[in-house]
């Protein structure tokens, strides 16, 4: 079963799996791939692990998912926040809101966790190892989020070596809905917030629009002295079309834009310093597609055309620094077919040119084509599920690799415990800035090759009302690409990170839960022993929610992280807990209010060693849906 993040509504996910034959339906009039998810997928459903609508209980592949309510709950207003929560994820920034961010998946590199919004992958590929800065994704109209961790290169490609993020808006059903949210707190901090959907006959809609402004504190440190305030600017449209032209074919598009402008500390005598340096940043994505269900749904034939692009430009005061400009464009096929009940097979193929262009000297691009199968079945009592993938990447510049996948689940009725299981491989070629940047670039790189596994099990007590899962995890690397200073990038010829994941969720009553986990990670270098910078060995969080009326909710949460390595310094950051408070009241159908205060005890800490963070901070602001 799916984890979220916050409490349940109190109402208990079920555990039996759901039947197959619902499943045609999901495809047929949702979304068939990793690329979304309408309304009528349940929590308890995942599309993004195989890439068509997988009950949870069947998947070997350690999974969380955060719905839109549990946004809600949770009160943030960046992705990032949402993320801290989750088993195996480890999130580091530099400084506040904006500021460079880096999700880790179980010990593995920022680079190696794939994000997707609305099926379009987000990394930057101007940027030094090709990923996306999670510090510039707001929280929009998102009607969930699918967190999927372990190697997942089989089905997505080089940048899934550590998992995979998937954001989905919502996606327009019935009559106009209209919703708004306004929110004023500490550090001058305003966000605005409003979202259209809805559909007529067979035309569906959904576009939502944000706004965040934060006055901001000192990205670097005031422990070392620096006061100035660091502001930061975000405005982000999403919108989702949809037109089921007839019974067997539908059409999709999905457009993002987002700009930002960002002030921000560099890095000078070994440390963050206040500066007059900024940023003004735009990210532009679409996305095509044509669904074609054929032989009543037996044969599901998705095209997808979509395209993303970056622009950067850095600035000392008013004179501009730096620039960098970077894209990706995207043509795949992906077929769905449903051999015999219980036994799928999706296939697909796909060509992406990555393109980049920077003061750095490069402007360069590249081609990748790939191929992918997975089989997919369960046996007719659903008491075990099992997957085989493999694919095959033909890169222009390192040539042909291949990658595989095995997972699988076992549900013991006897105890009701659930196994669940995976293995993988991952591939990855050098980036363009890795390899061609006129200060840092190595034209000699190897490309990074990785397998790992897990092993896990999820037990369920009290009628369900406790639901305990422990997962192992063990990834190896080599030729992992790093940075270090003079040298600019070089492989390390071994790295491996393990650790244990737990979860907890508890209805100790119909009014009050209780969630909990904590990840143990250890990350190395094999060949010199050292430790790997900012992967946490030990990180937890907790939160304790009462809903003594349908109409008042209450949370209290806590986050602590232990002793954490930096390698822009050599030194480790001291472990902290951090704890919040979190209300919100609907005073009427559609119109709720709710404030929080986090960091409650005015913690100091570093997340990046230098680098500022929050201290004790109060927001309050209001919902609103008709």
């Amino acid at each position: 079963m799916a984890k979220v993040i916050e409490v349940s509504d109190g109402v208990k996910p079920p555990r039996k799996v759901l039947s197959r034959a619902l499943l045609p339906a999901l495809l047929v009039f949702g979304i068939p791939d990793a690329r979304g998810a309408d309304e009528t997928t349940a929590p308890d459903v995942v599309v993004t692990a195989n890439r068509i609508a997988t009950p949870a209980a069947s998947l070997g592949s350690s999974v969380t998912v955060i719905t839109a309510e549990d946004i809600e709950r949770a009160q943030v207003t960046e992705v990032p926040e949402l993320l801290r929560r989750v088993p195996g994820l480890a999130v580091s920034q530099t400084g506040g809101a904006g500021r460079a961010t880096a999700v880790r998946m179980r010990g593995m590199e920022g680079h190696h966790t794939l994000l997707l919004i609305n099926g379009v992958e987000a990394a930057d590929t101007s940027s030094a190892q090709q990923s996306y800065d999670f510090g510039h994704l707001v929280v929009g109209d998102i009607e969930r989020i699918e967190i999927v961790r372990g190697p997942q290169s089989t089905l997505y490609g080089a940048d899934a070596i550590g998992g995979v993020i998937n954001v989905i808006t919502r996606q327009g059903k019935g009559a106009p809905r209209i919703t708004g949210a306004a929110e004023y707190g500490s550090y001058d901090t305003v966000v605005l917030r409003s979202g259209l959907s809805g559909s007529w006959k067979r035309l569906d809609y959904a576009a939502d629009v944000a706004f965040e402004d934060v006055g901001g504190f000192s990205a670097a440190s005031t422990r070392t002295g620096n006061v100035e305030g660091d502001g930061y600017t975000n405005l982000t449209l999403n919108g989702r079309f949809g037109a089921q032209a007839t019974d067997w074919l539908r059409f999709e598009a999905a457009l993002r834009a987002m700009n930002s402008e960002l002030q921000y500390d560099n890095w000078s005598g070994g440390r963050a310093v206040d500066g007059d340096d900024n940023m003004d940043k735009a990210e532009r994505s679409g996305r095509l597609s044509a669904d074609i269900s054929l032989f009543d749904g037996v044969l599901i034939n998705t095209l997808t055309m979509s395209r993303a692009t970056s622009e950067r430009d850095i600035y000392a005061g008013r004179t501009q620094t730096s620039a960098f400009d970077g894209s990706k464009t995207k043509l795949e096929y992906q077929g769905t077919w449903t051999i015999v009940e219980n036994h799928a097979l999706v296939f697909g193929a796909e060509t992406e040119r990555e393109a980049a262009e920077t003061s750095g000297g490069i402007d360069d691009a590249v081609r990748n084509n790939g191929f992918y199968a997975d089989y997919q079945v369960d046996l007719p009592d659903d008491s075990l599920s099992l997957t085989l993938g493999a694919r095959l990447d033909d890169h222009e510049a390192f040539g042909r690799h291949d990658t595989y996948r095995v997972t699988a689940a076992y549900l013991l009725d006897a105890t009701n415990t659930r196994f669940h299981a995976s293995w993988g491989t991952g591939f990855r070629a050098p980036s363009l800035f890795e390899l061609y940047d006129a200060t840092w670039g190595n034209a000699d790189l190897e490309p990074e090759t990785s397998r790992g596994w897990d092993l896990g099990a999820e037990q369920a007590l009290w009628d369900e009302r406790i639901v305990v899962d422990v997962t192992w995890f063990d990834n190896r690397t080599k030729d992992l690409i790093t940075w270090s200073w003079p040298a600019g990038y070089a492989n390390l010829s071994s790295t491996r990170a393990y650790g244990l994941e737990t979860s907890l969720t508890a209805e100790v009553r119909d009014d009050l839960t209780i969630t909990a986990g904590h990840t143990y990670t250890e990350s190395r270098n094999n060949a010199t022993a050292q430790v790997l910078p900012r992967r946490p060995r030990h990180e937890g969080s907790a939160s304790l929610t009462w809903r003594p009326t349908d109409d008042l909710s209450s949370t209290l949460g806590m986050r602590a992280v232990g002793r954490n390595y930096d390698s822009a310094t050599g030194e480790y950051l001291g472990g902290y807990a951090l704890f919040d408070v979190r209300a919100s009241y609907d005073v009427t159908e559609t119109f709720t209010v709710h404030g929080r205060i986090e960091n409650l005890f005015d913690k100091q800490y570093e997340e990046a060693d230098s680098y500022g963070t929050p201290g004790l901070a109060a927001y309050v602001g209001v919902r609103a849906a008709f």
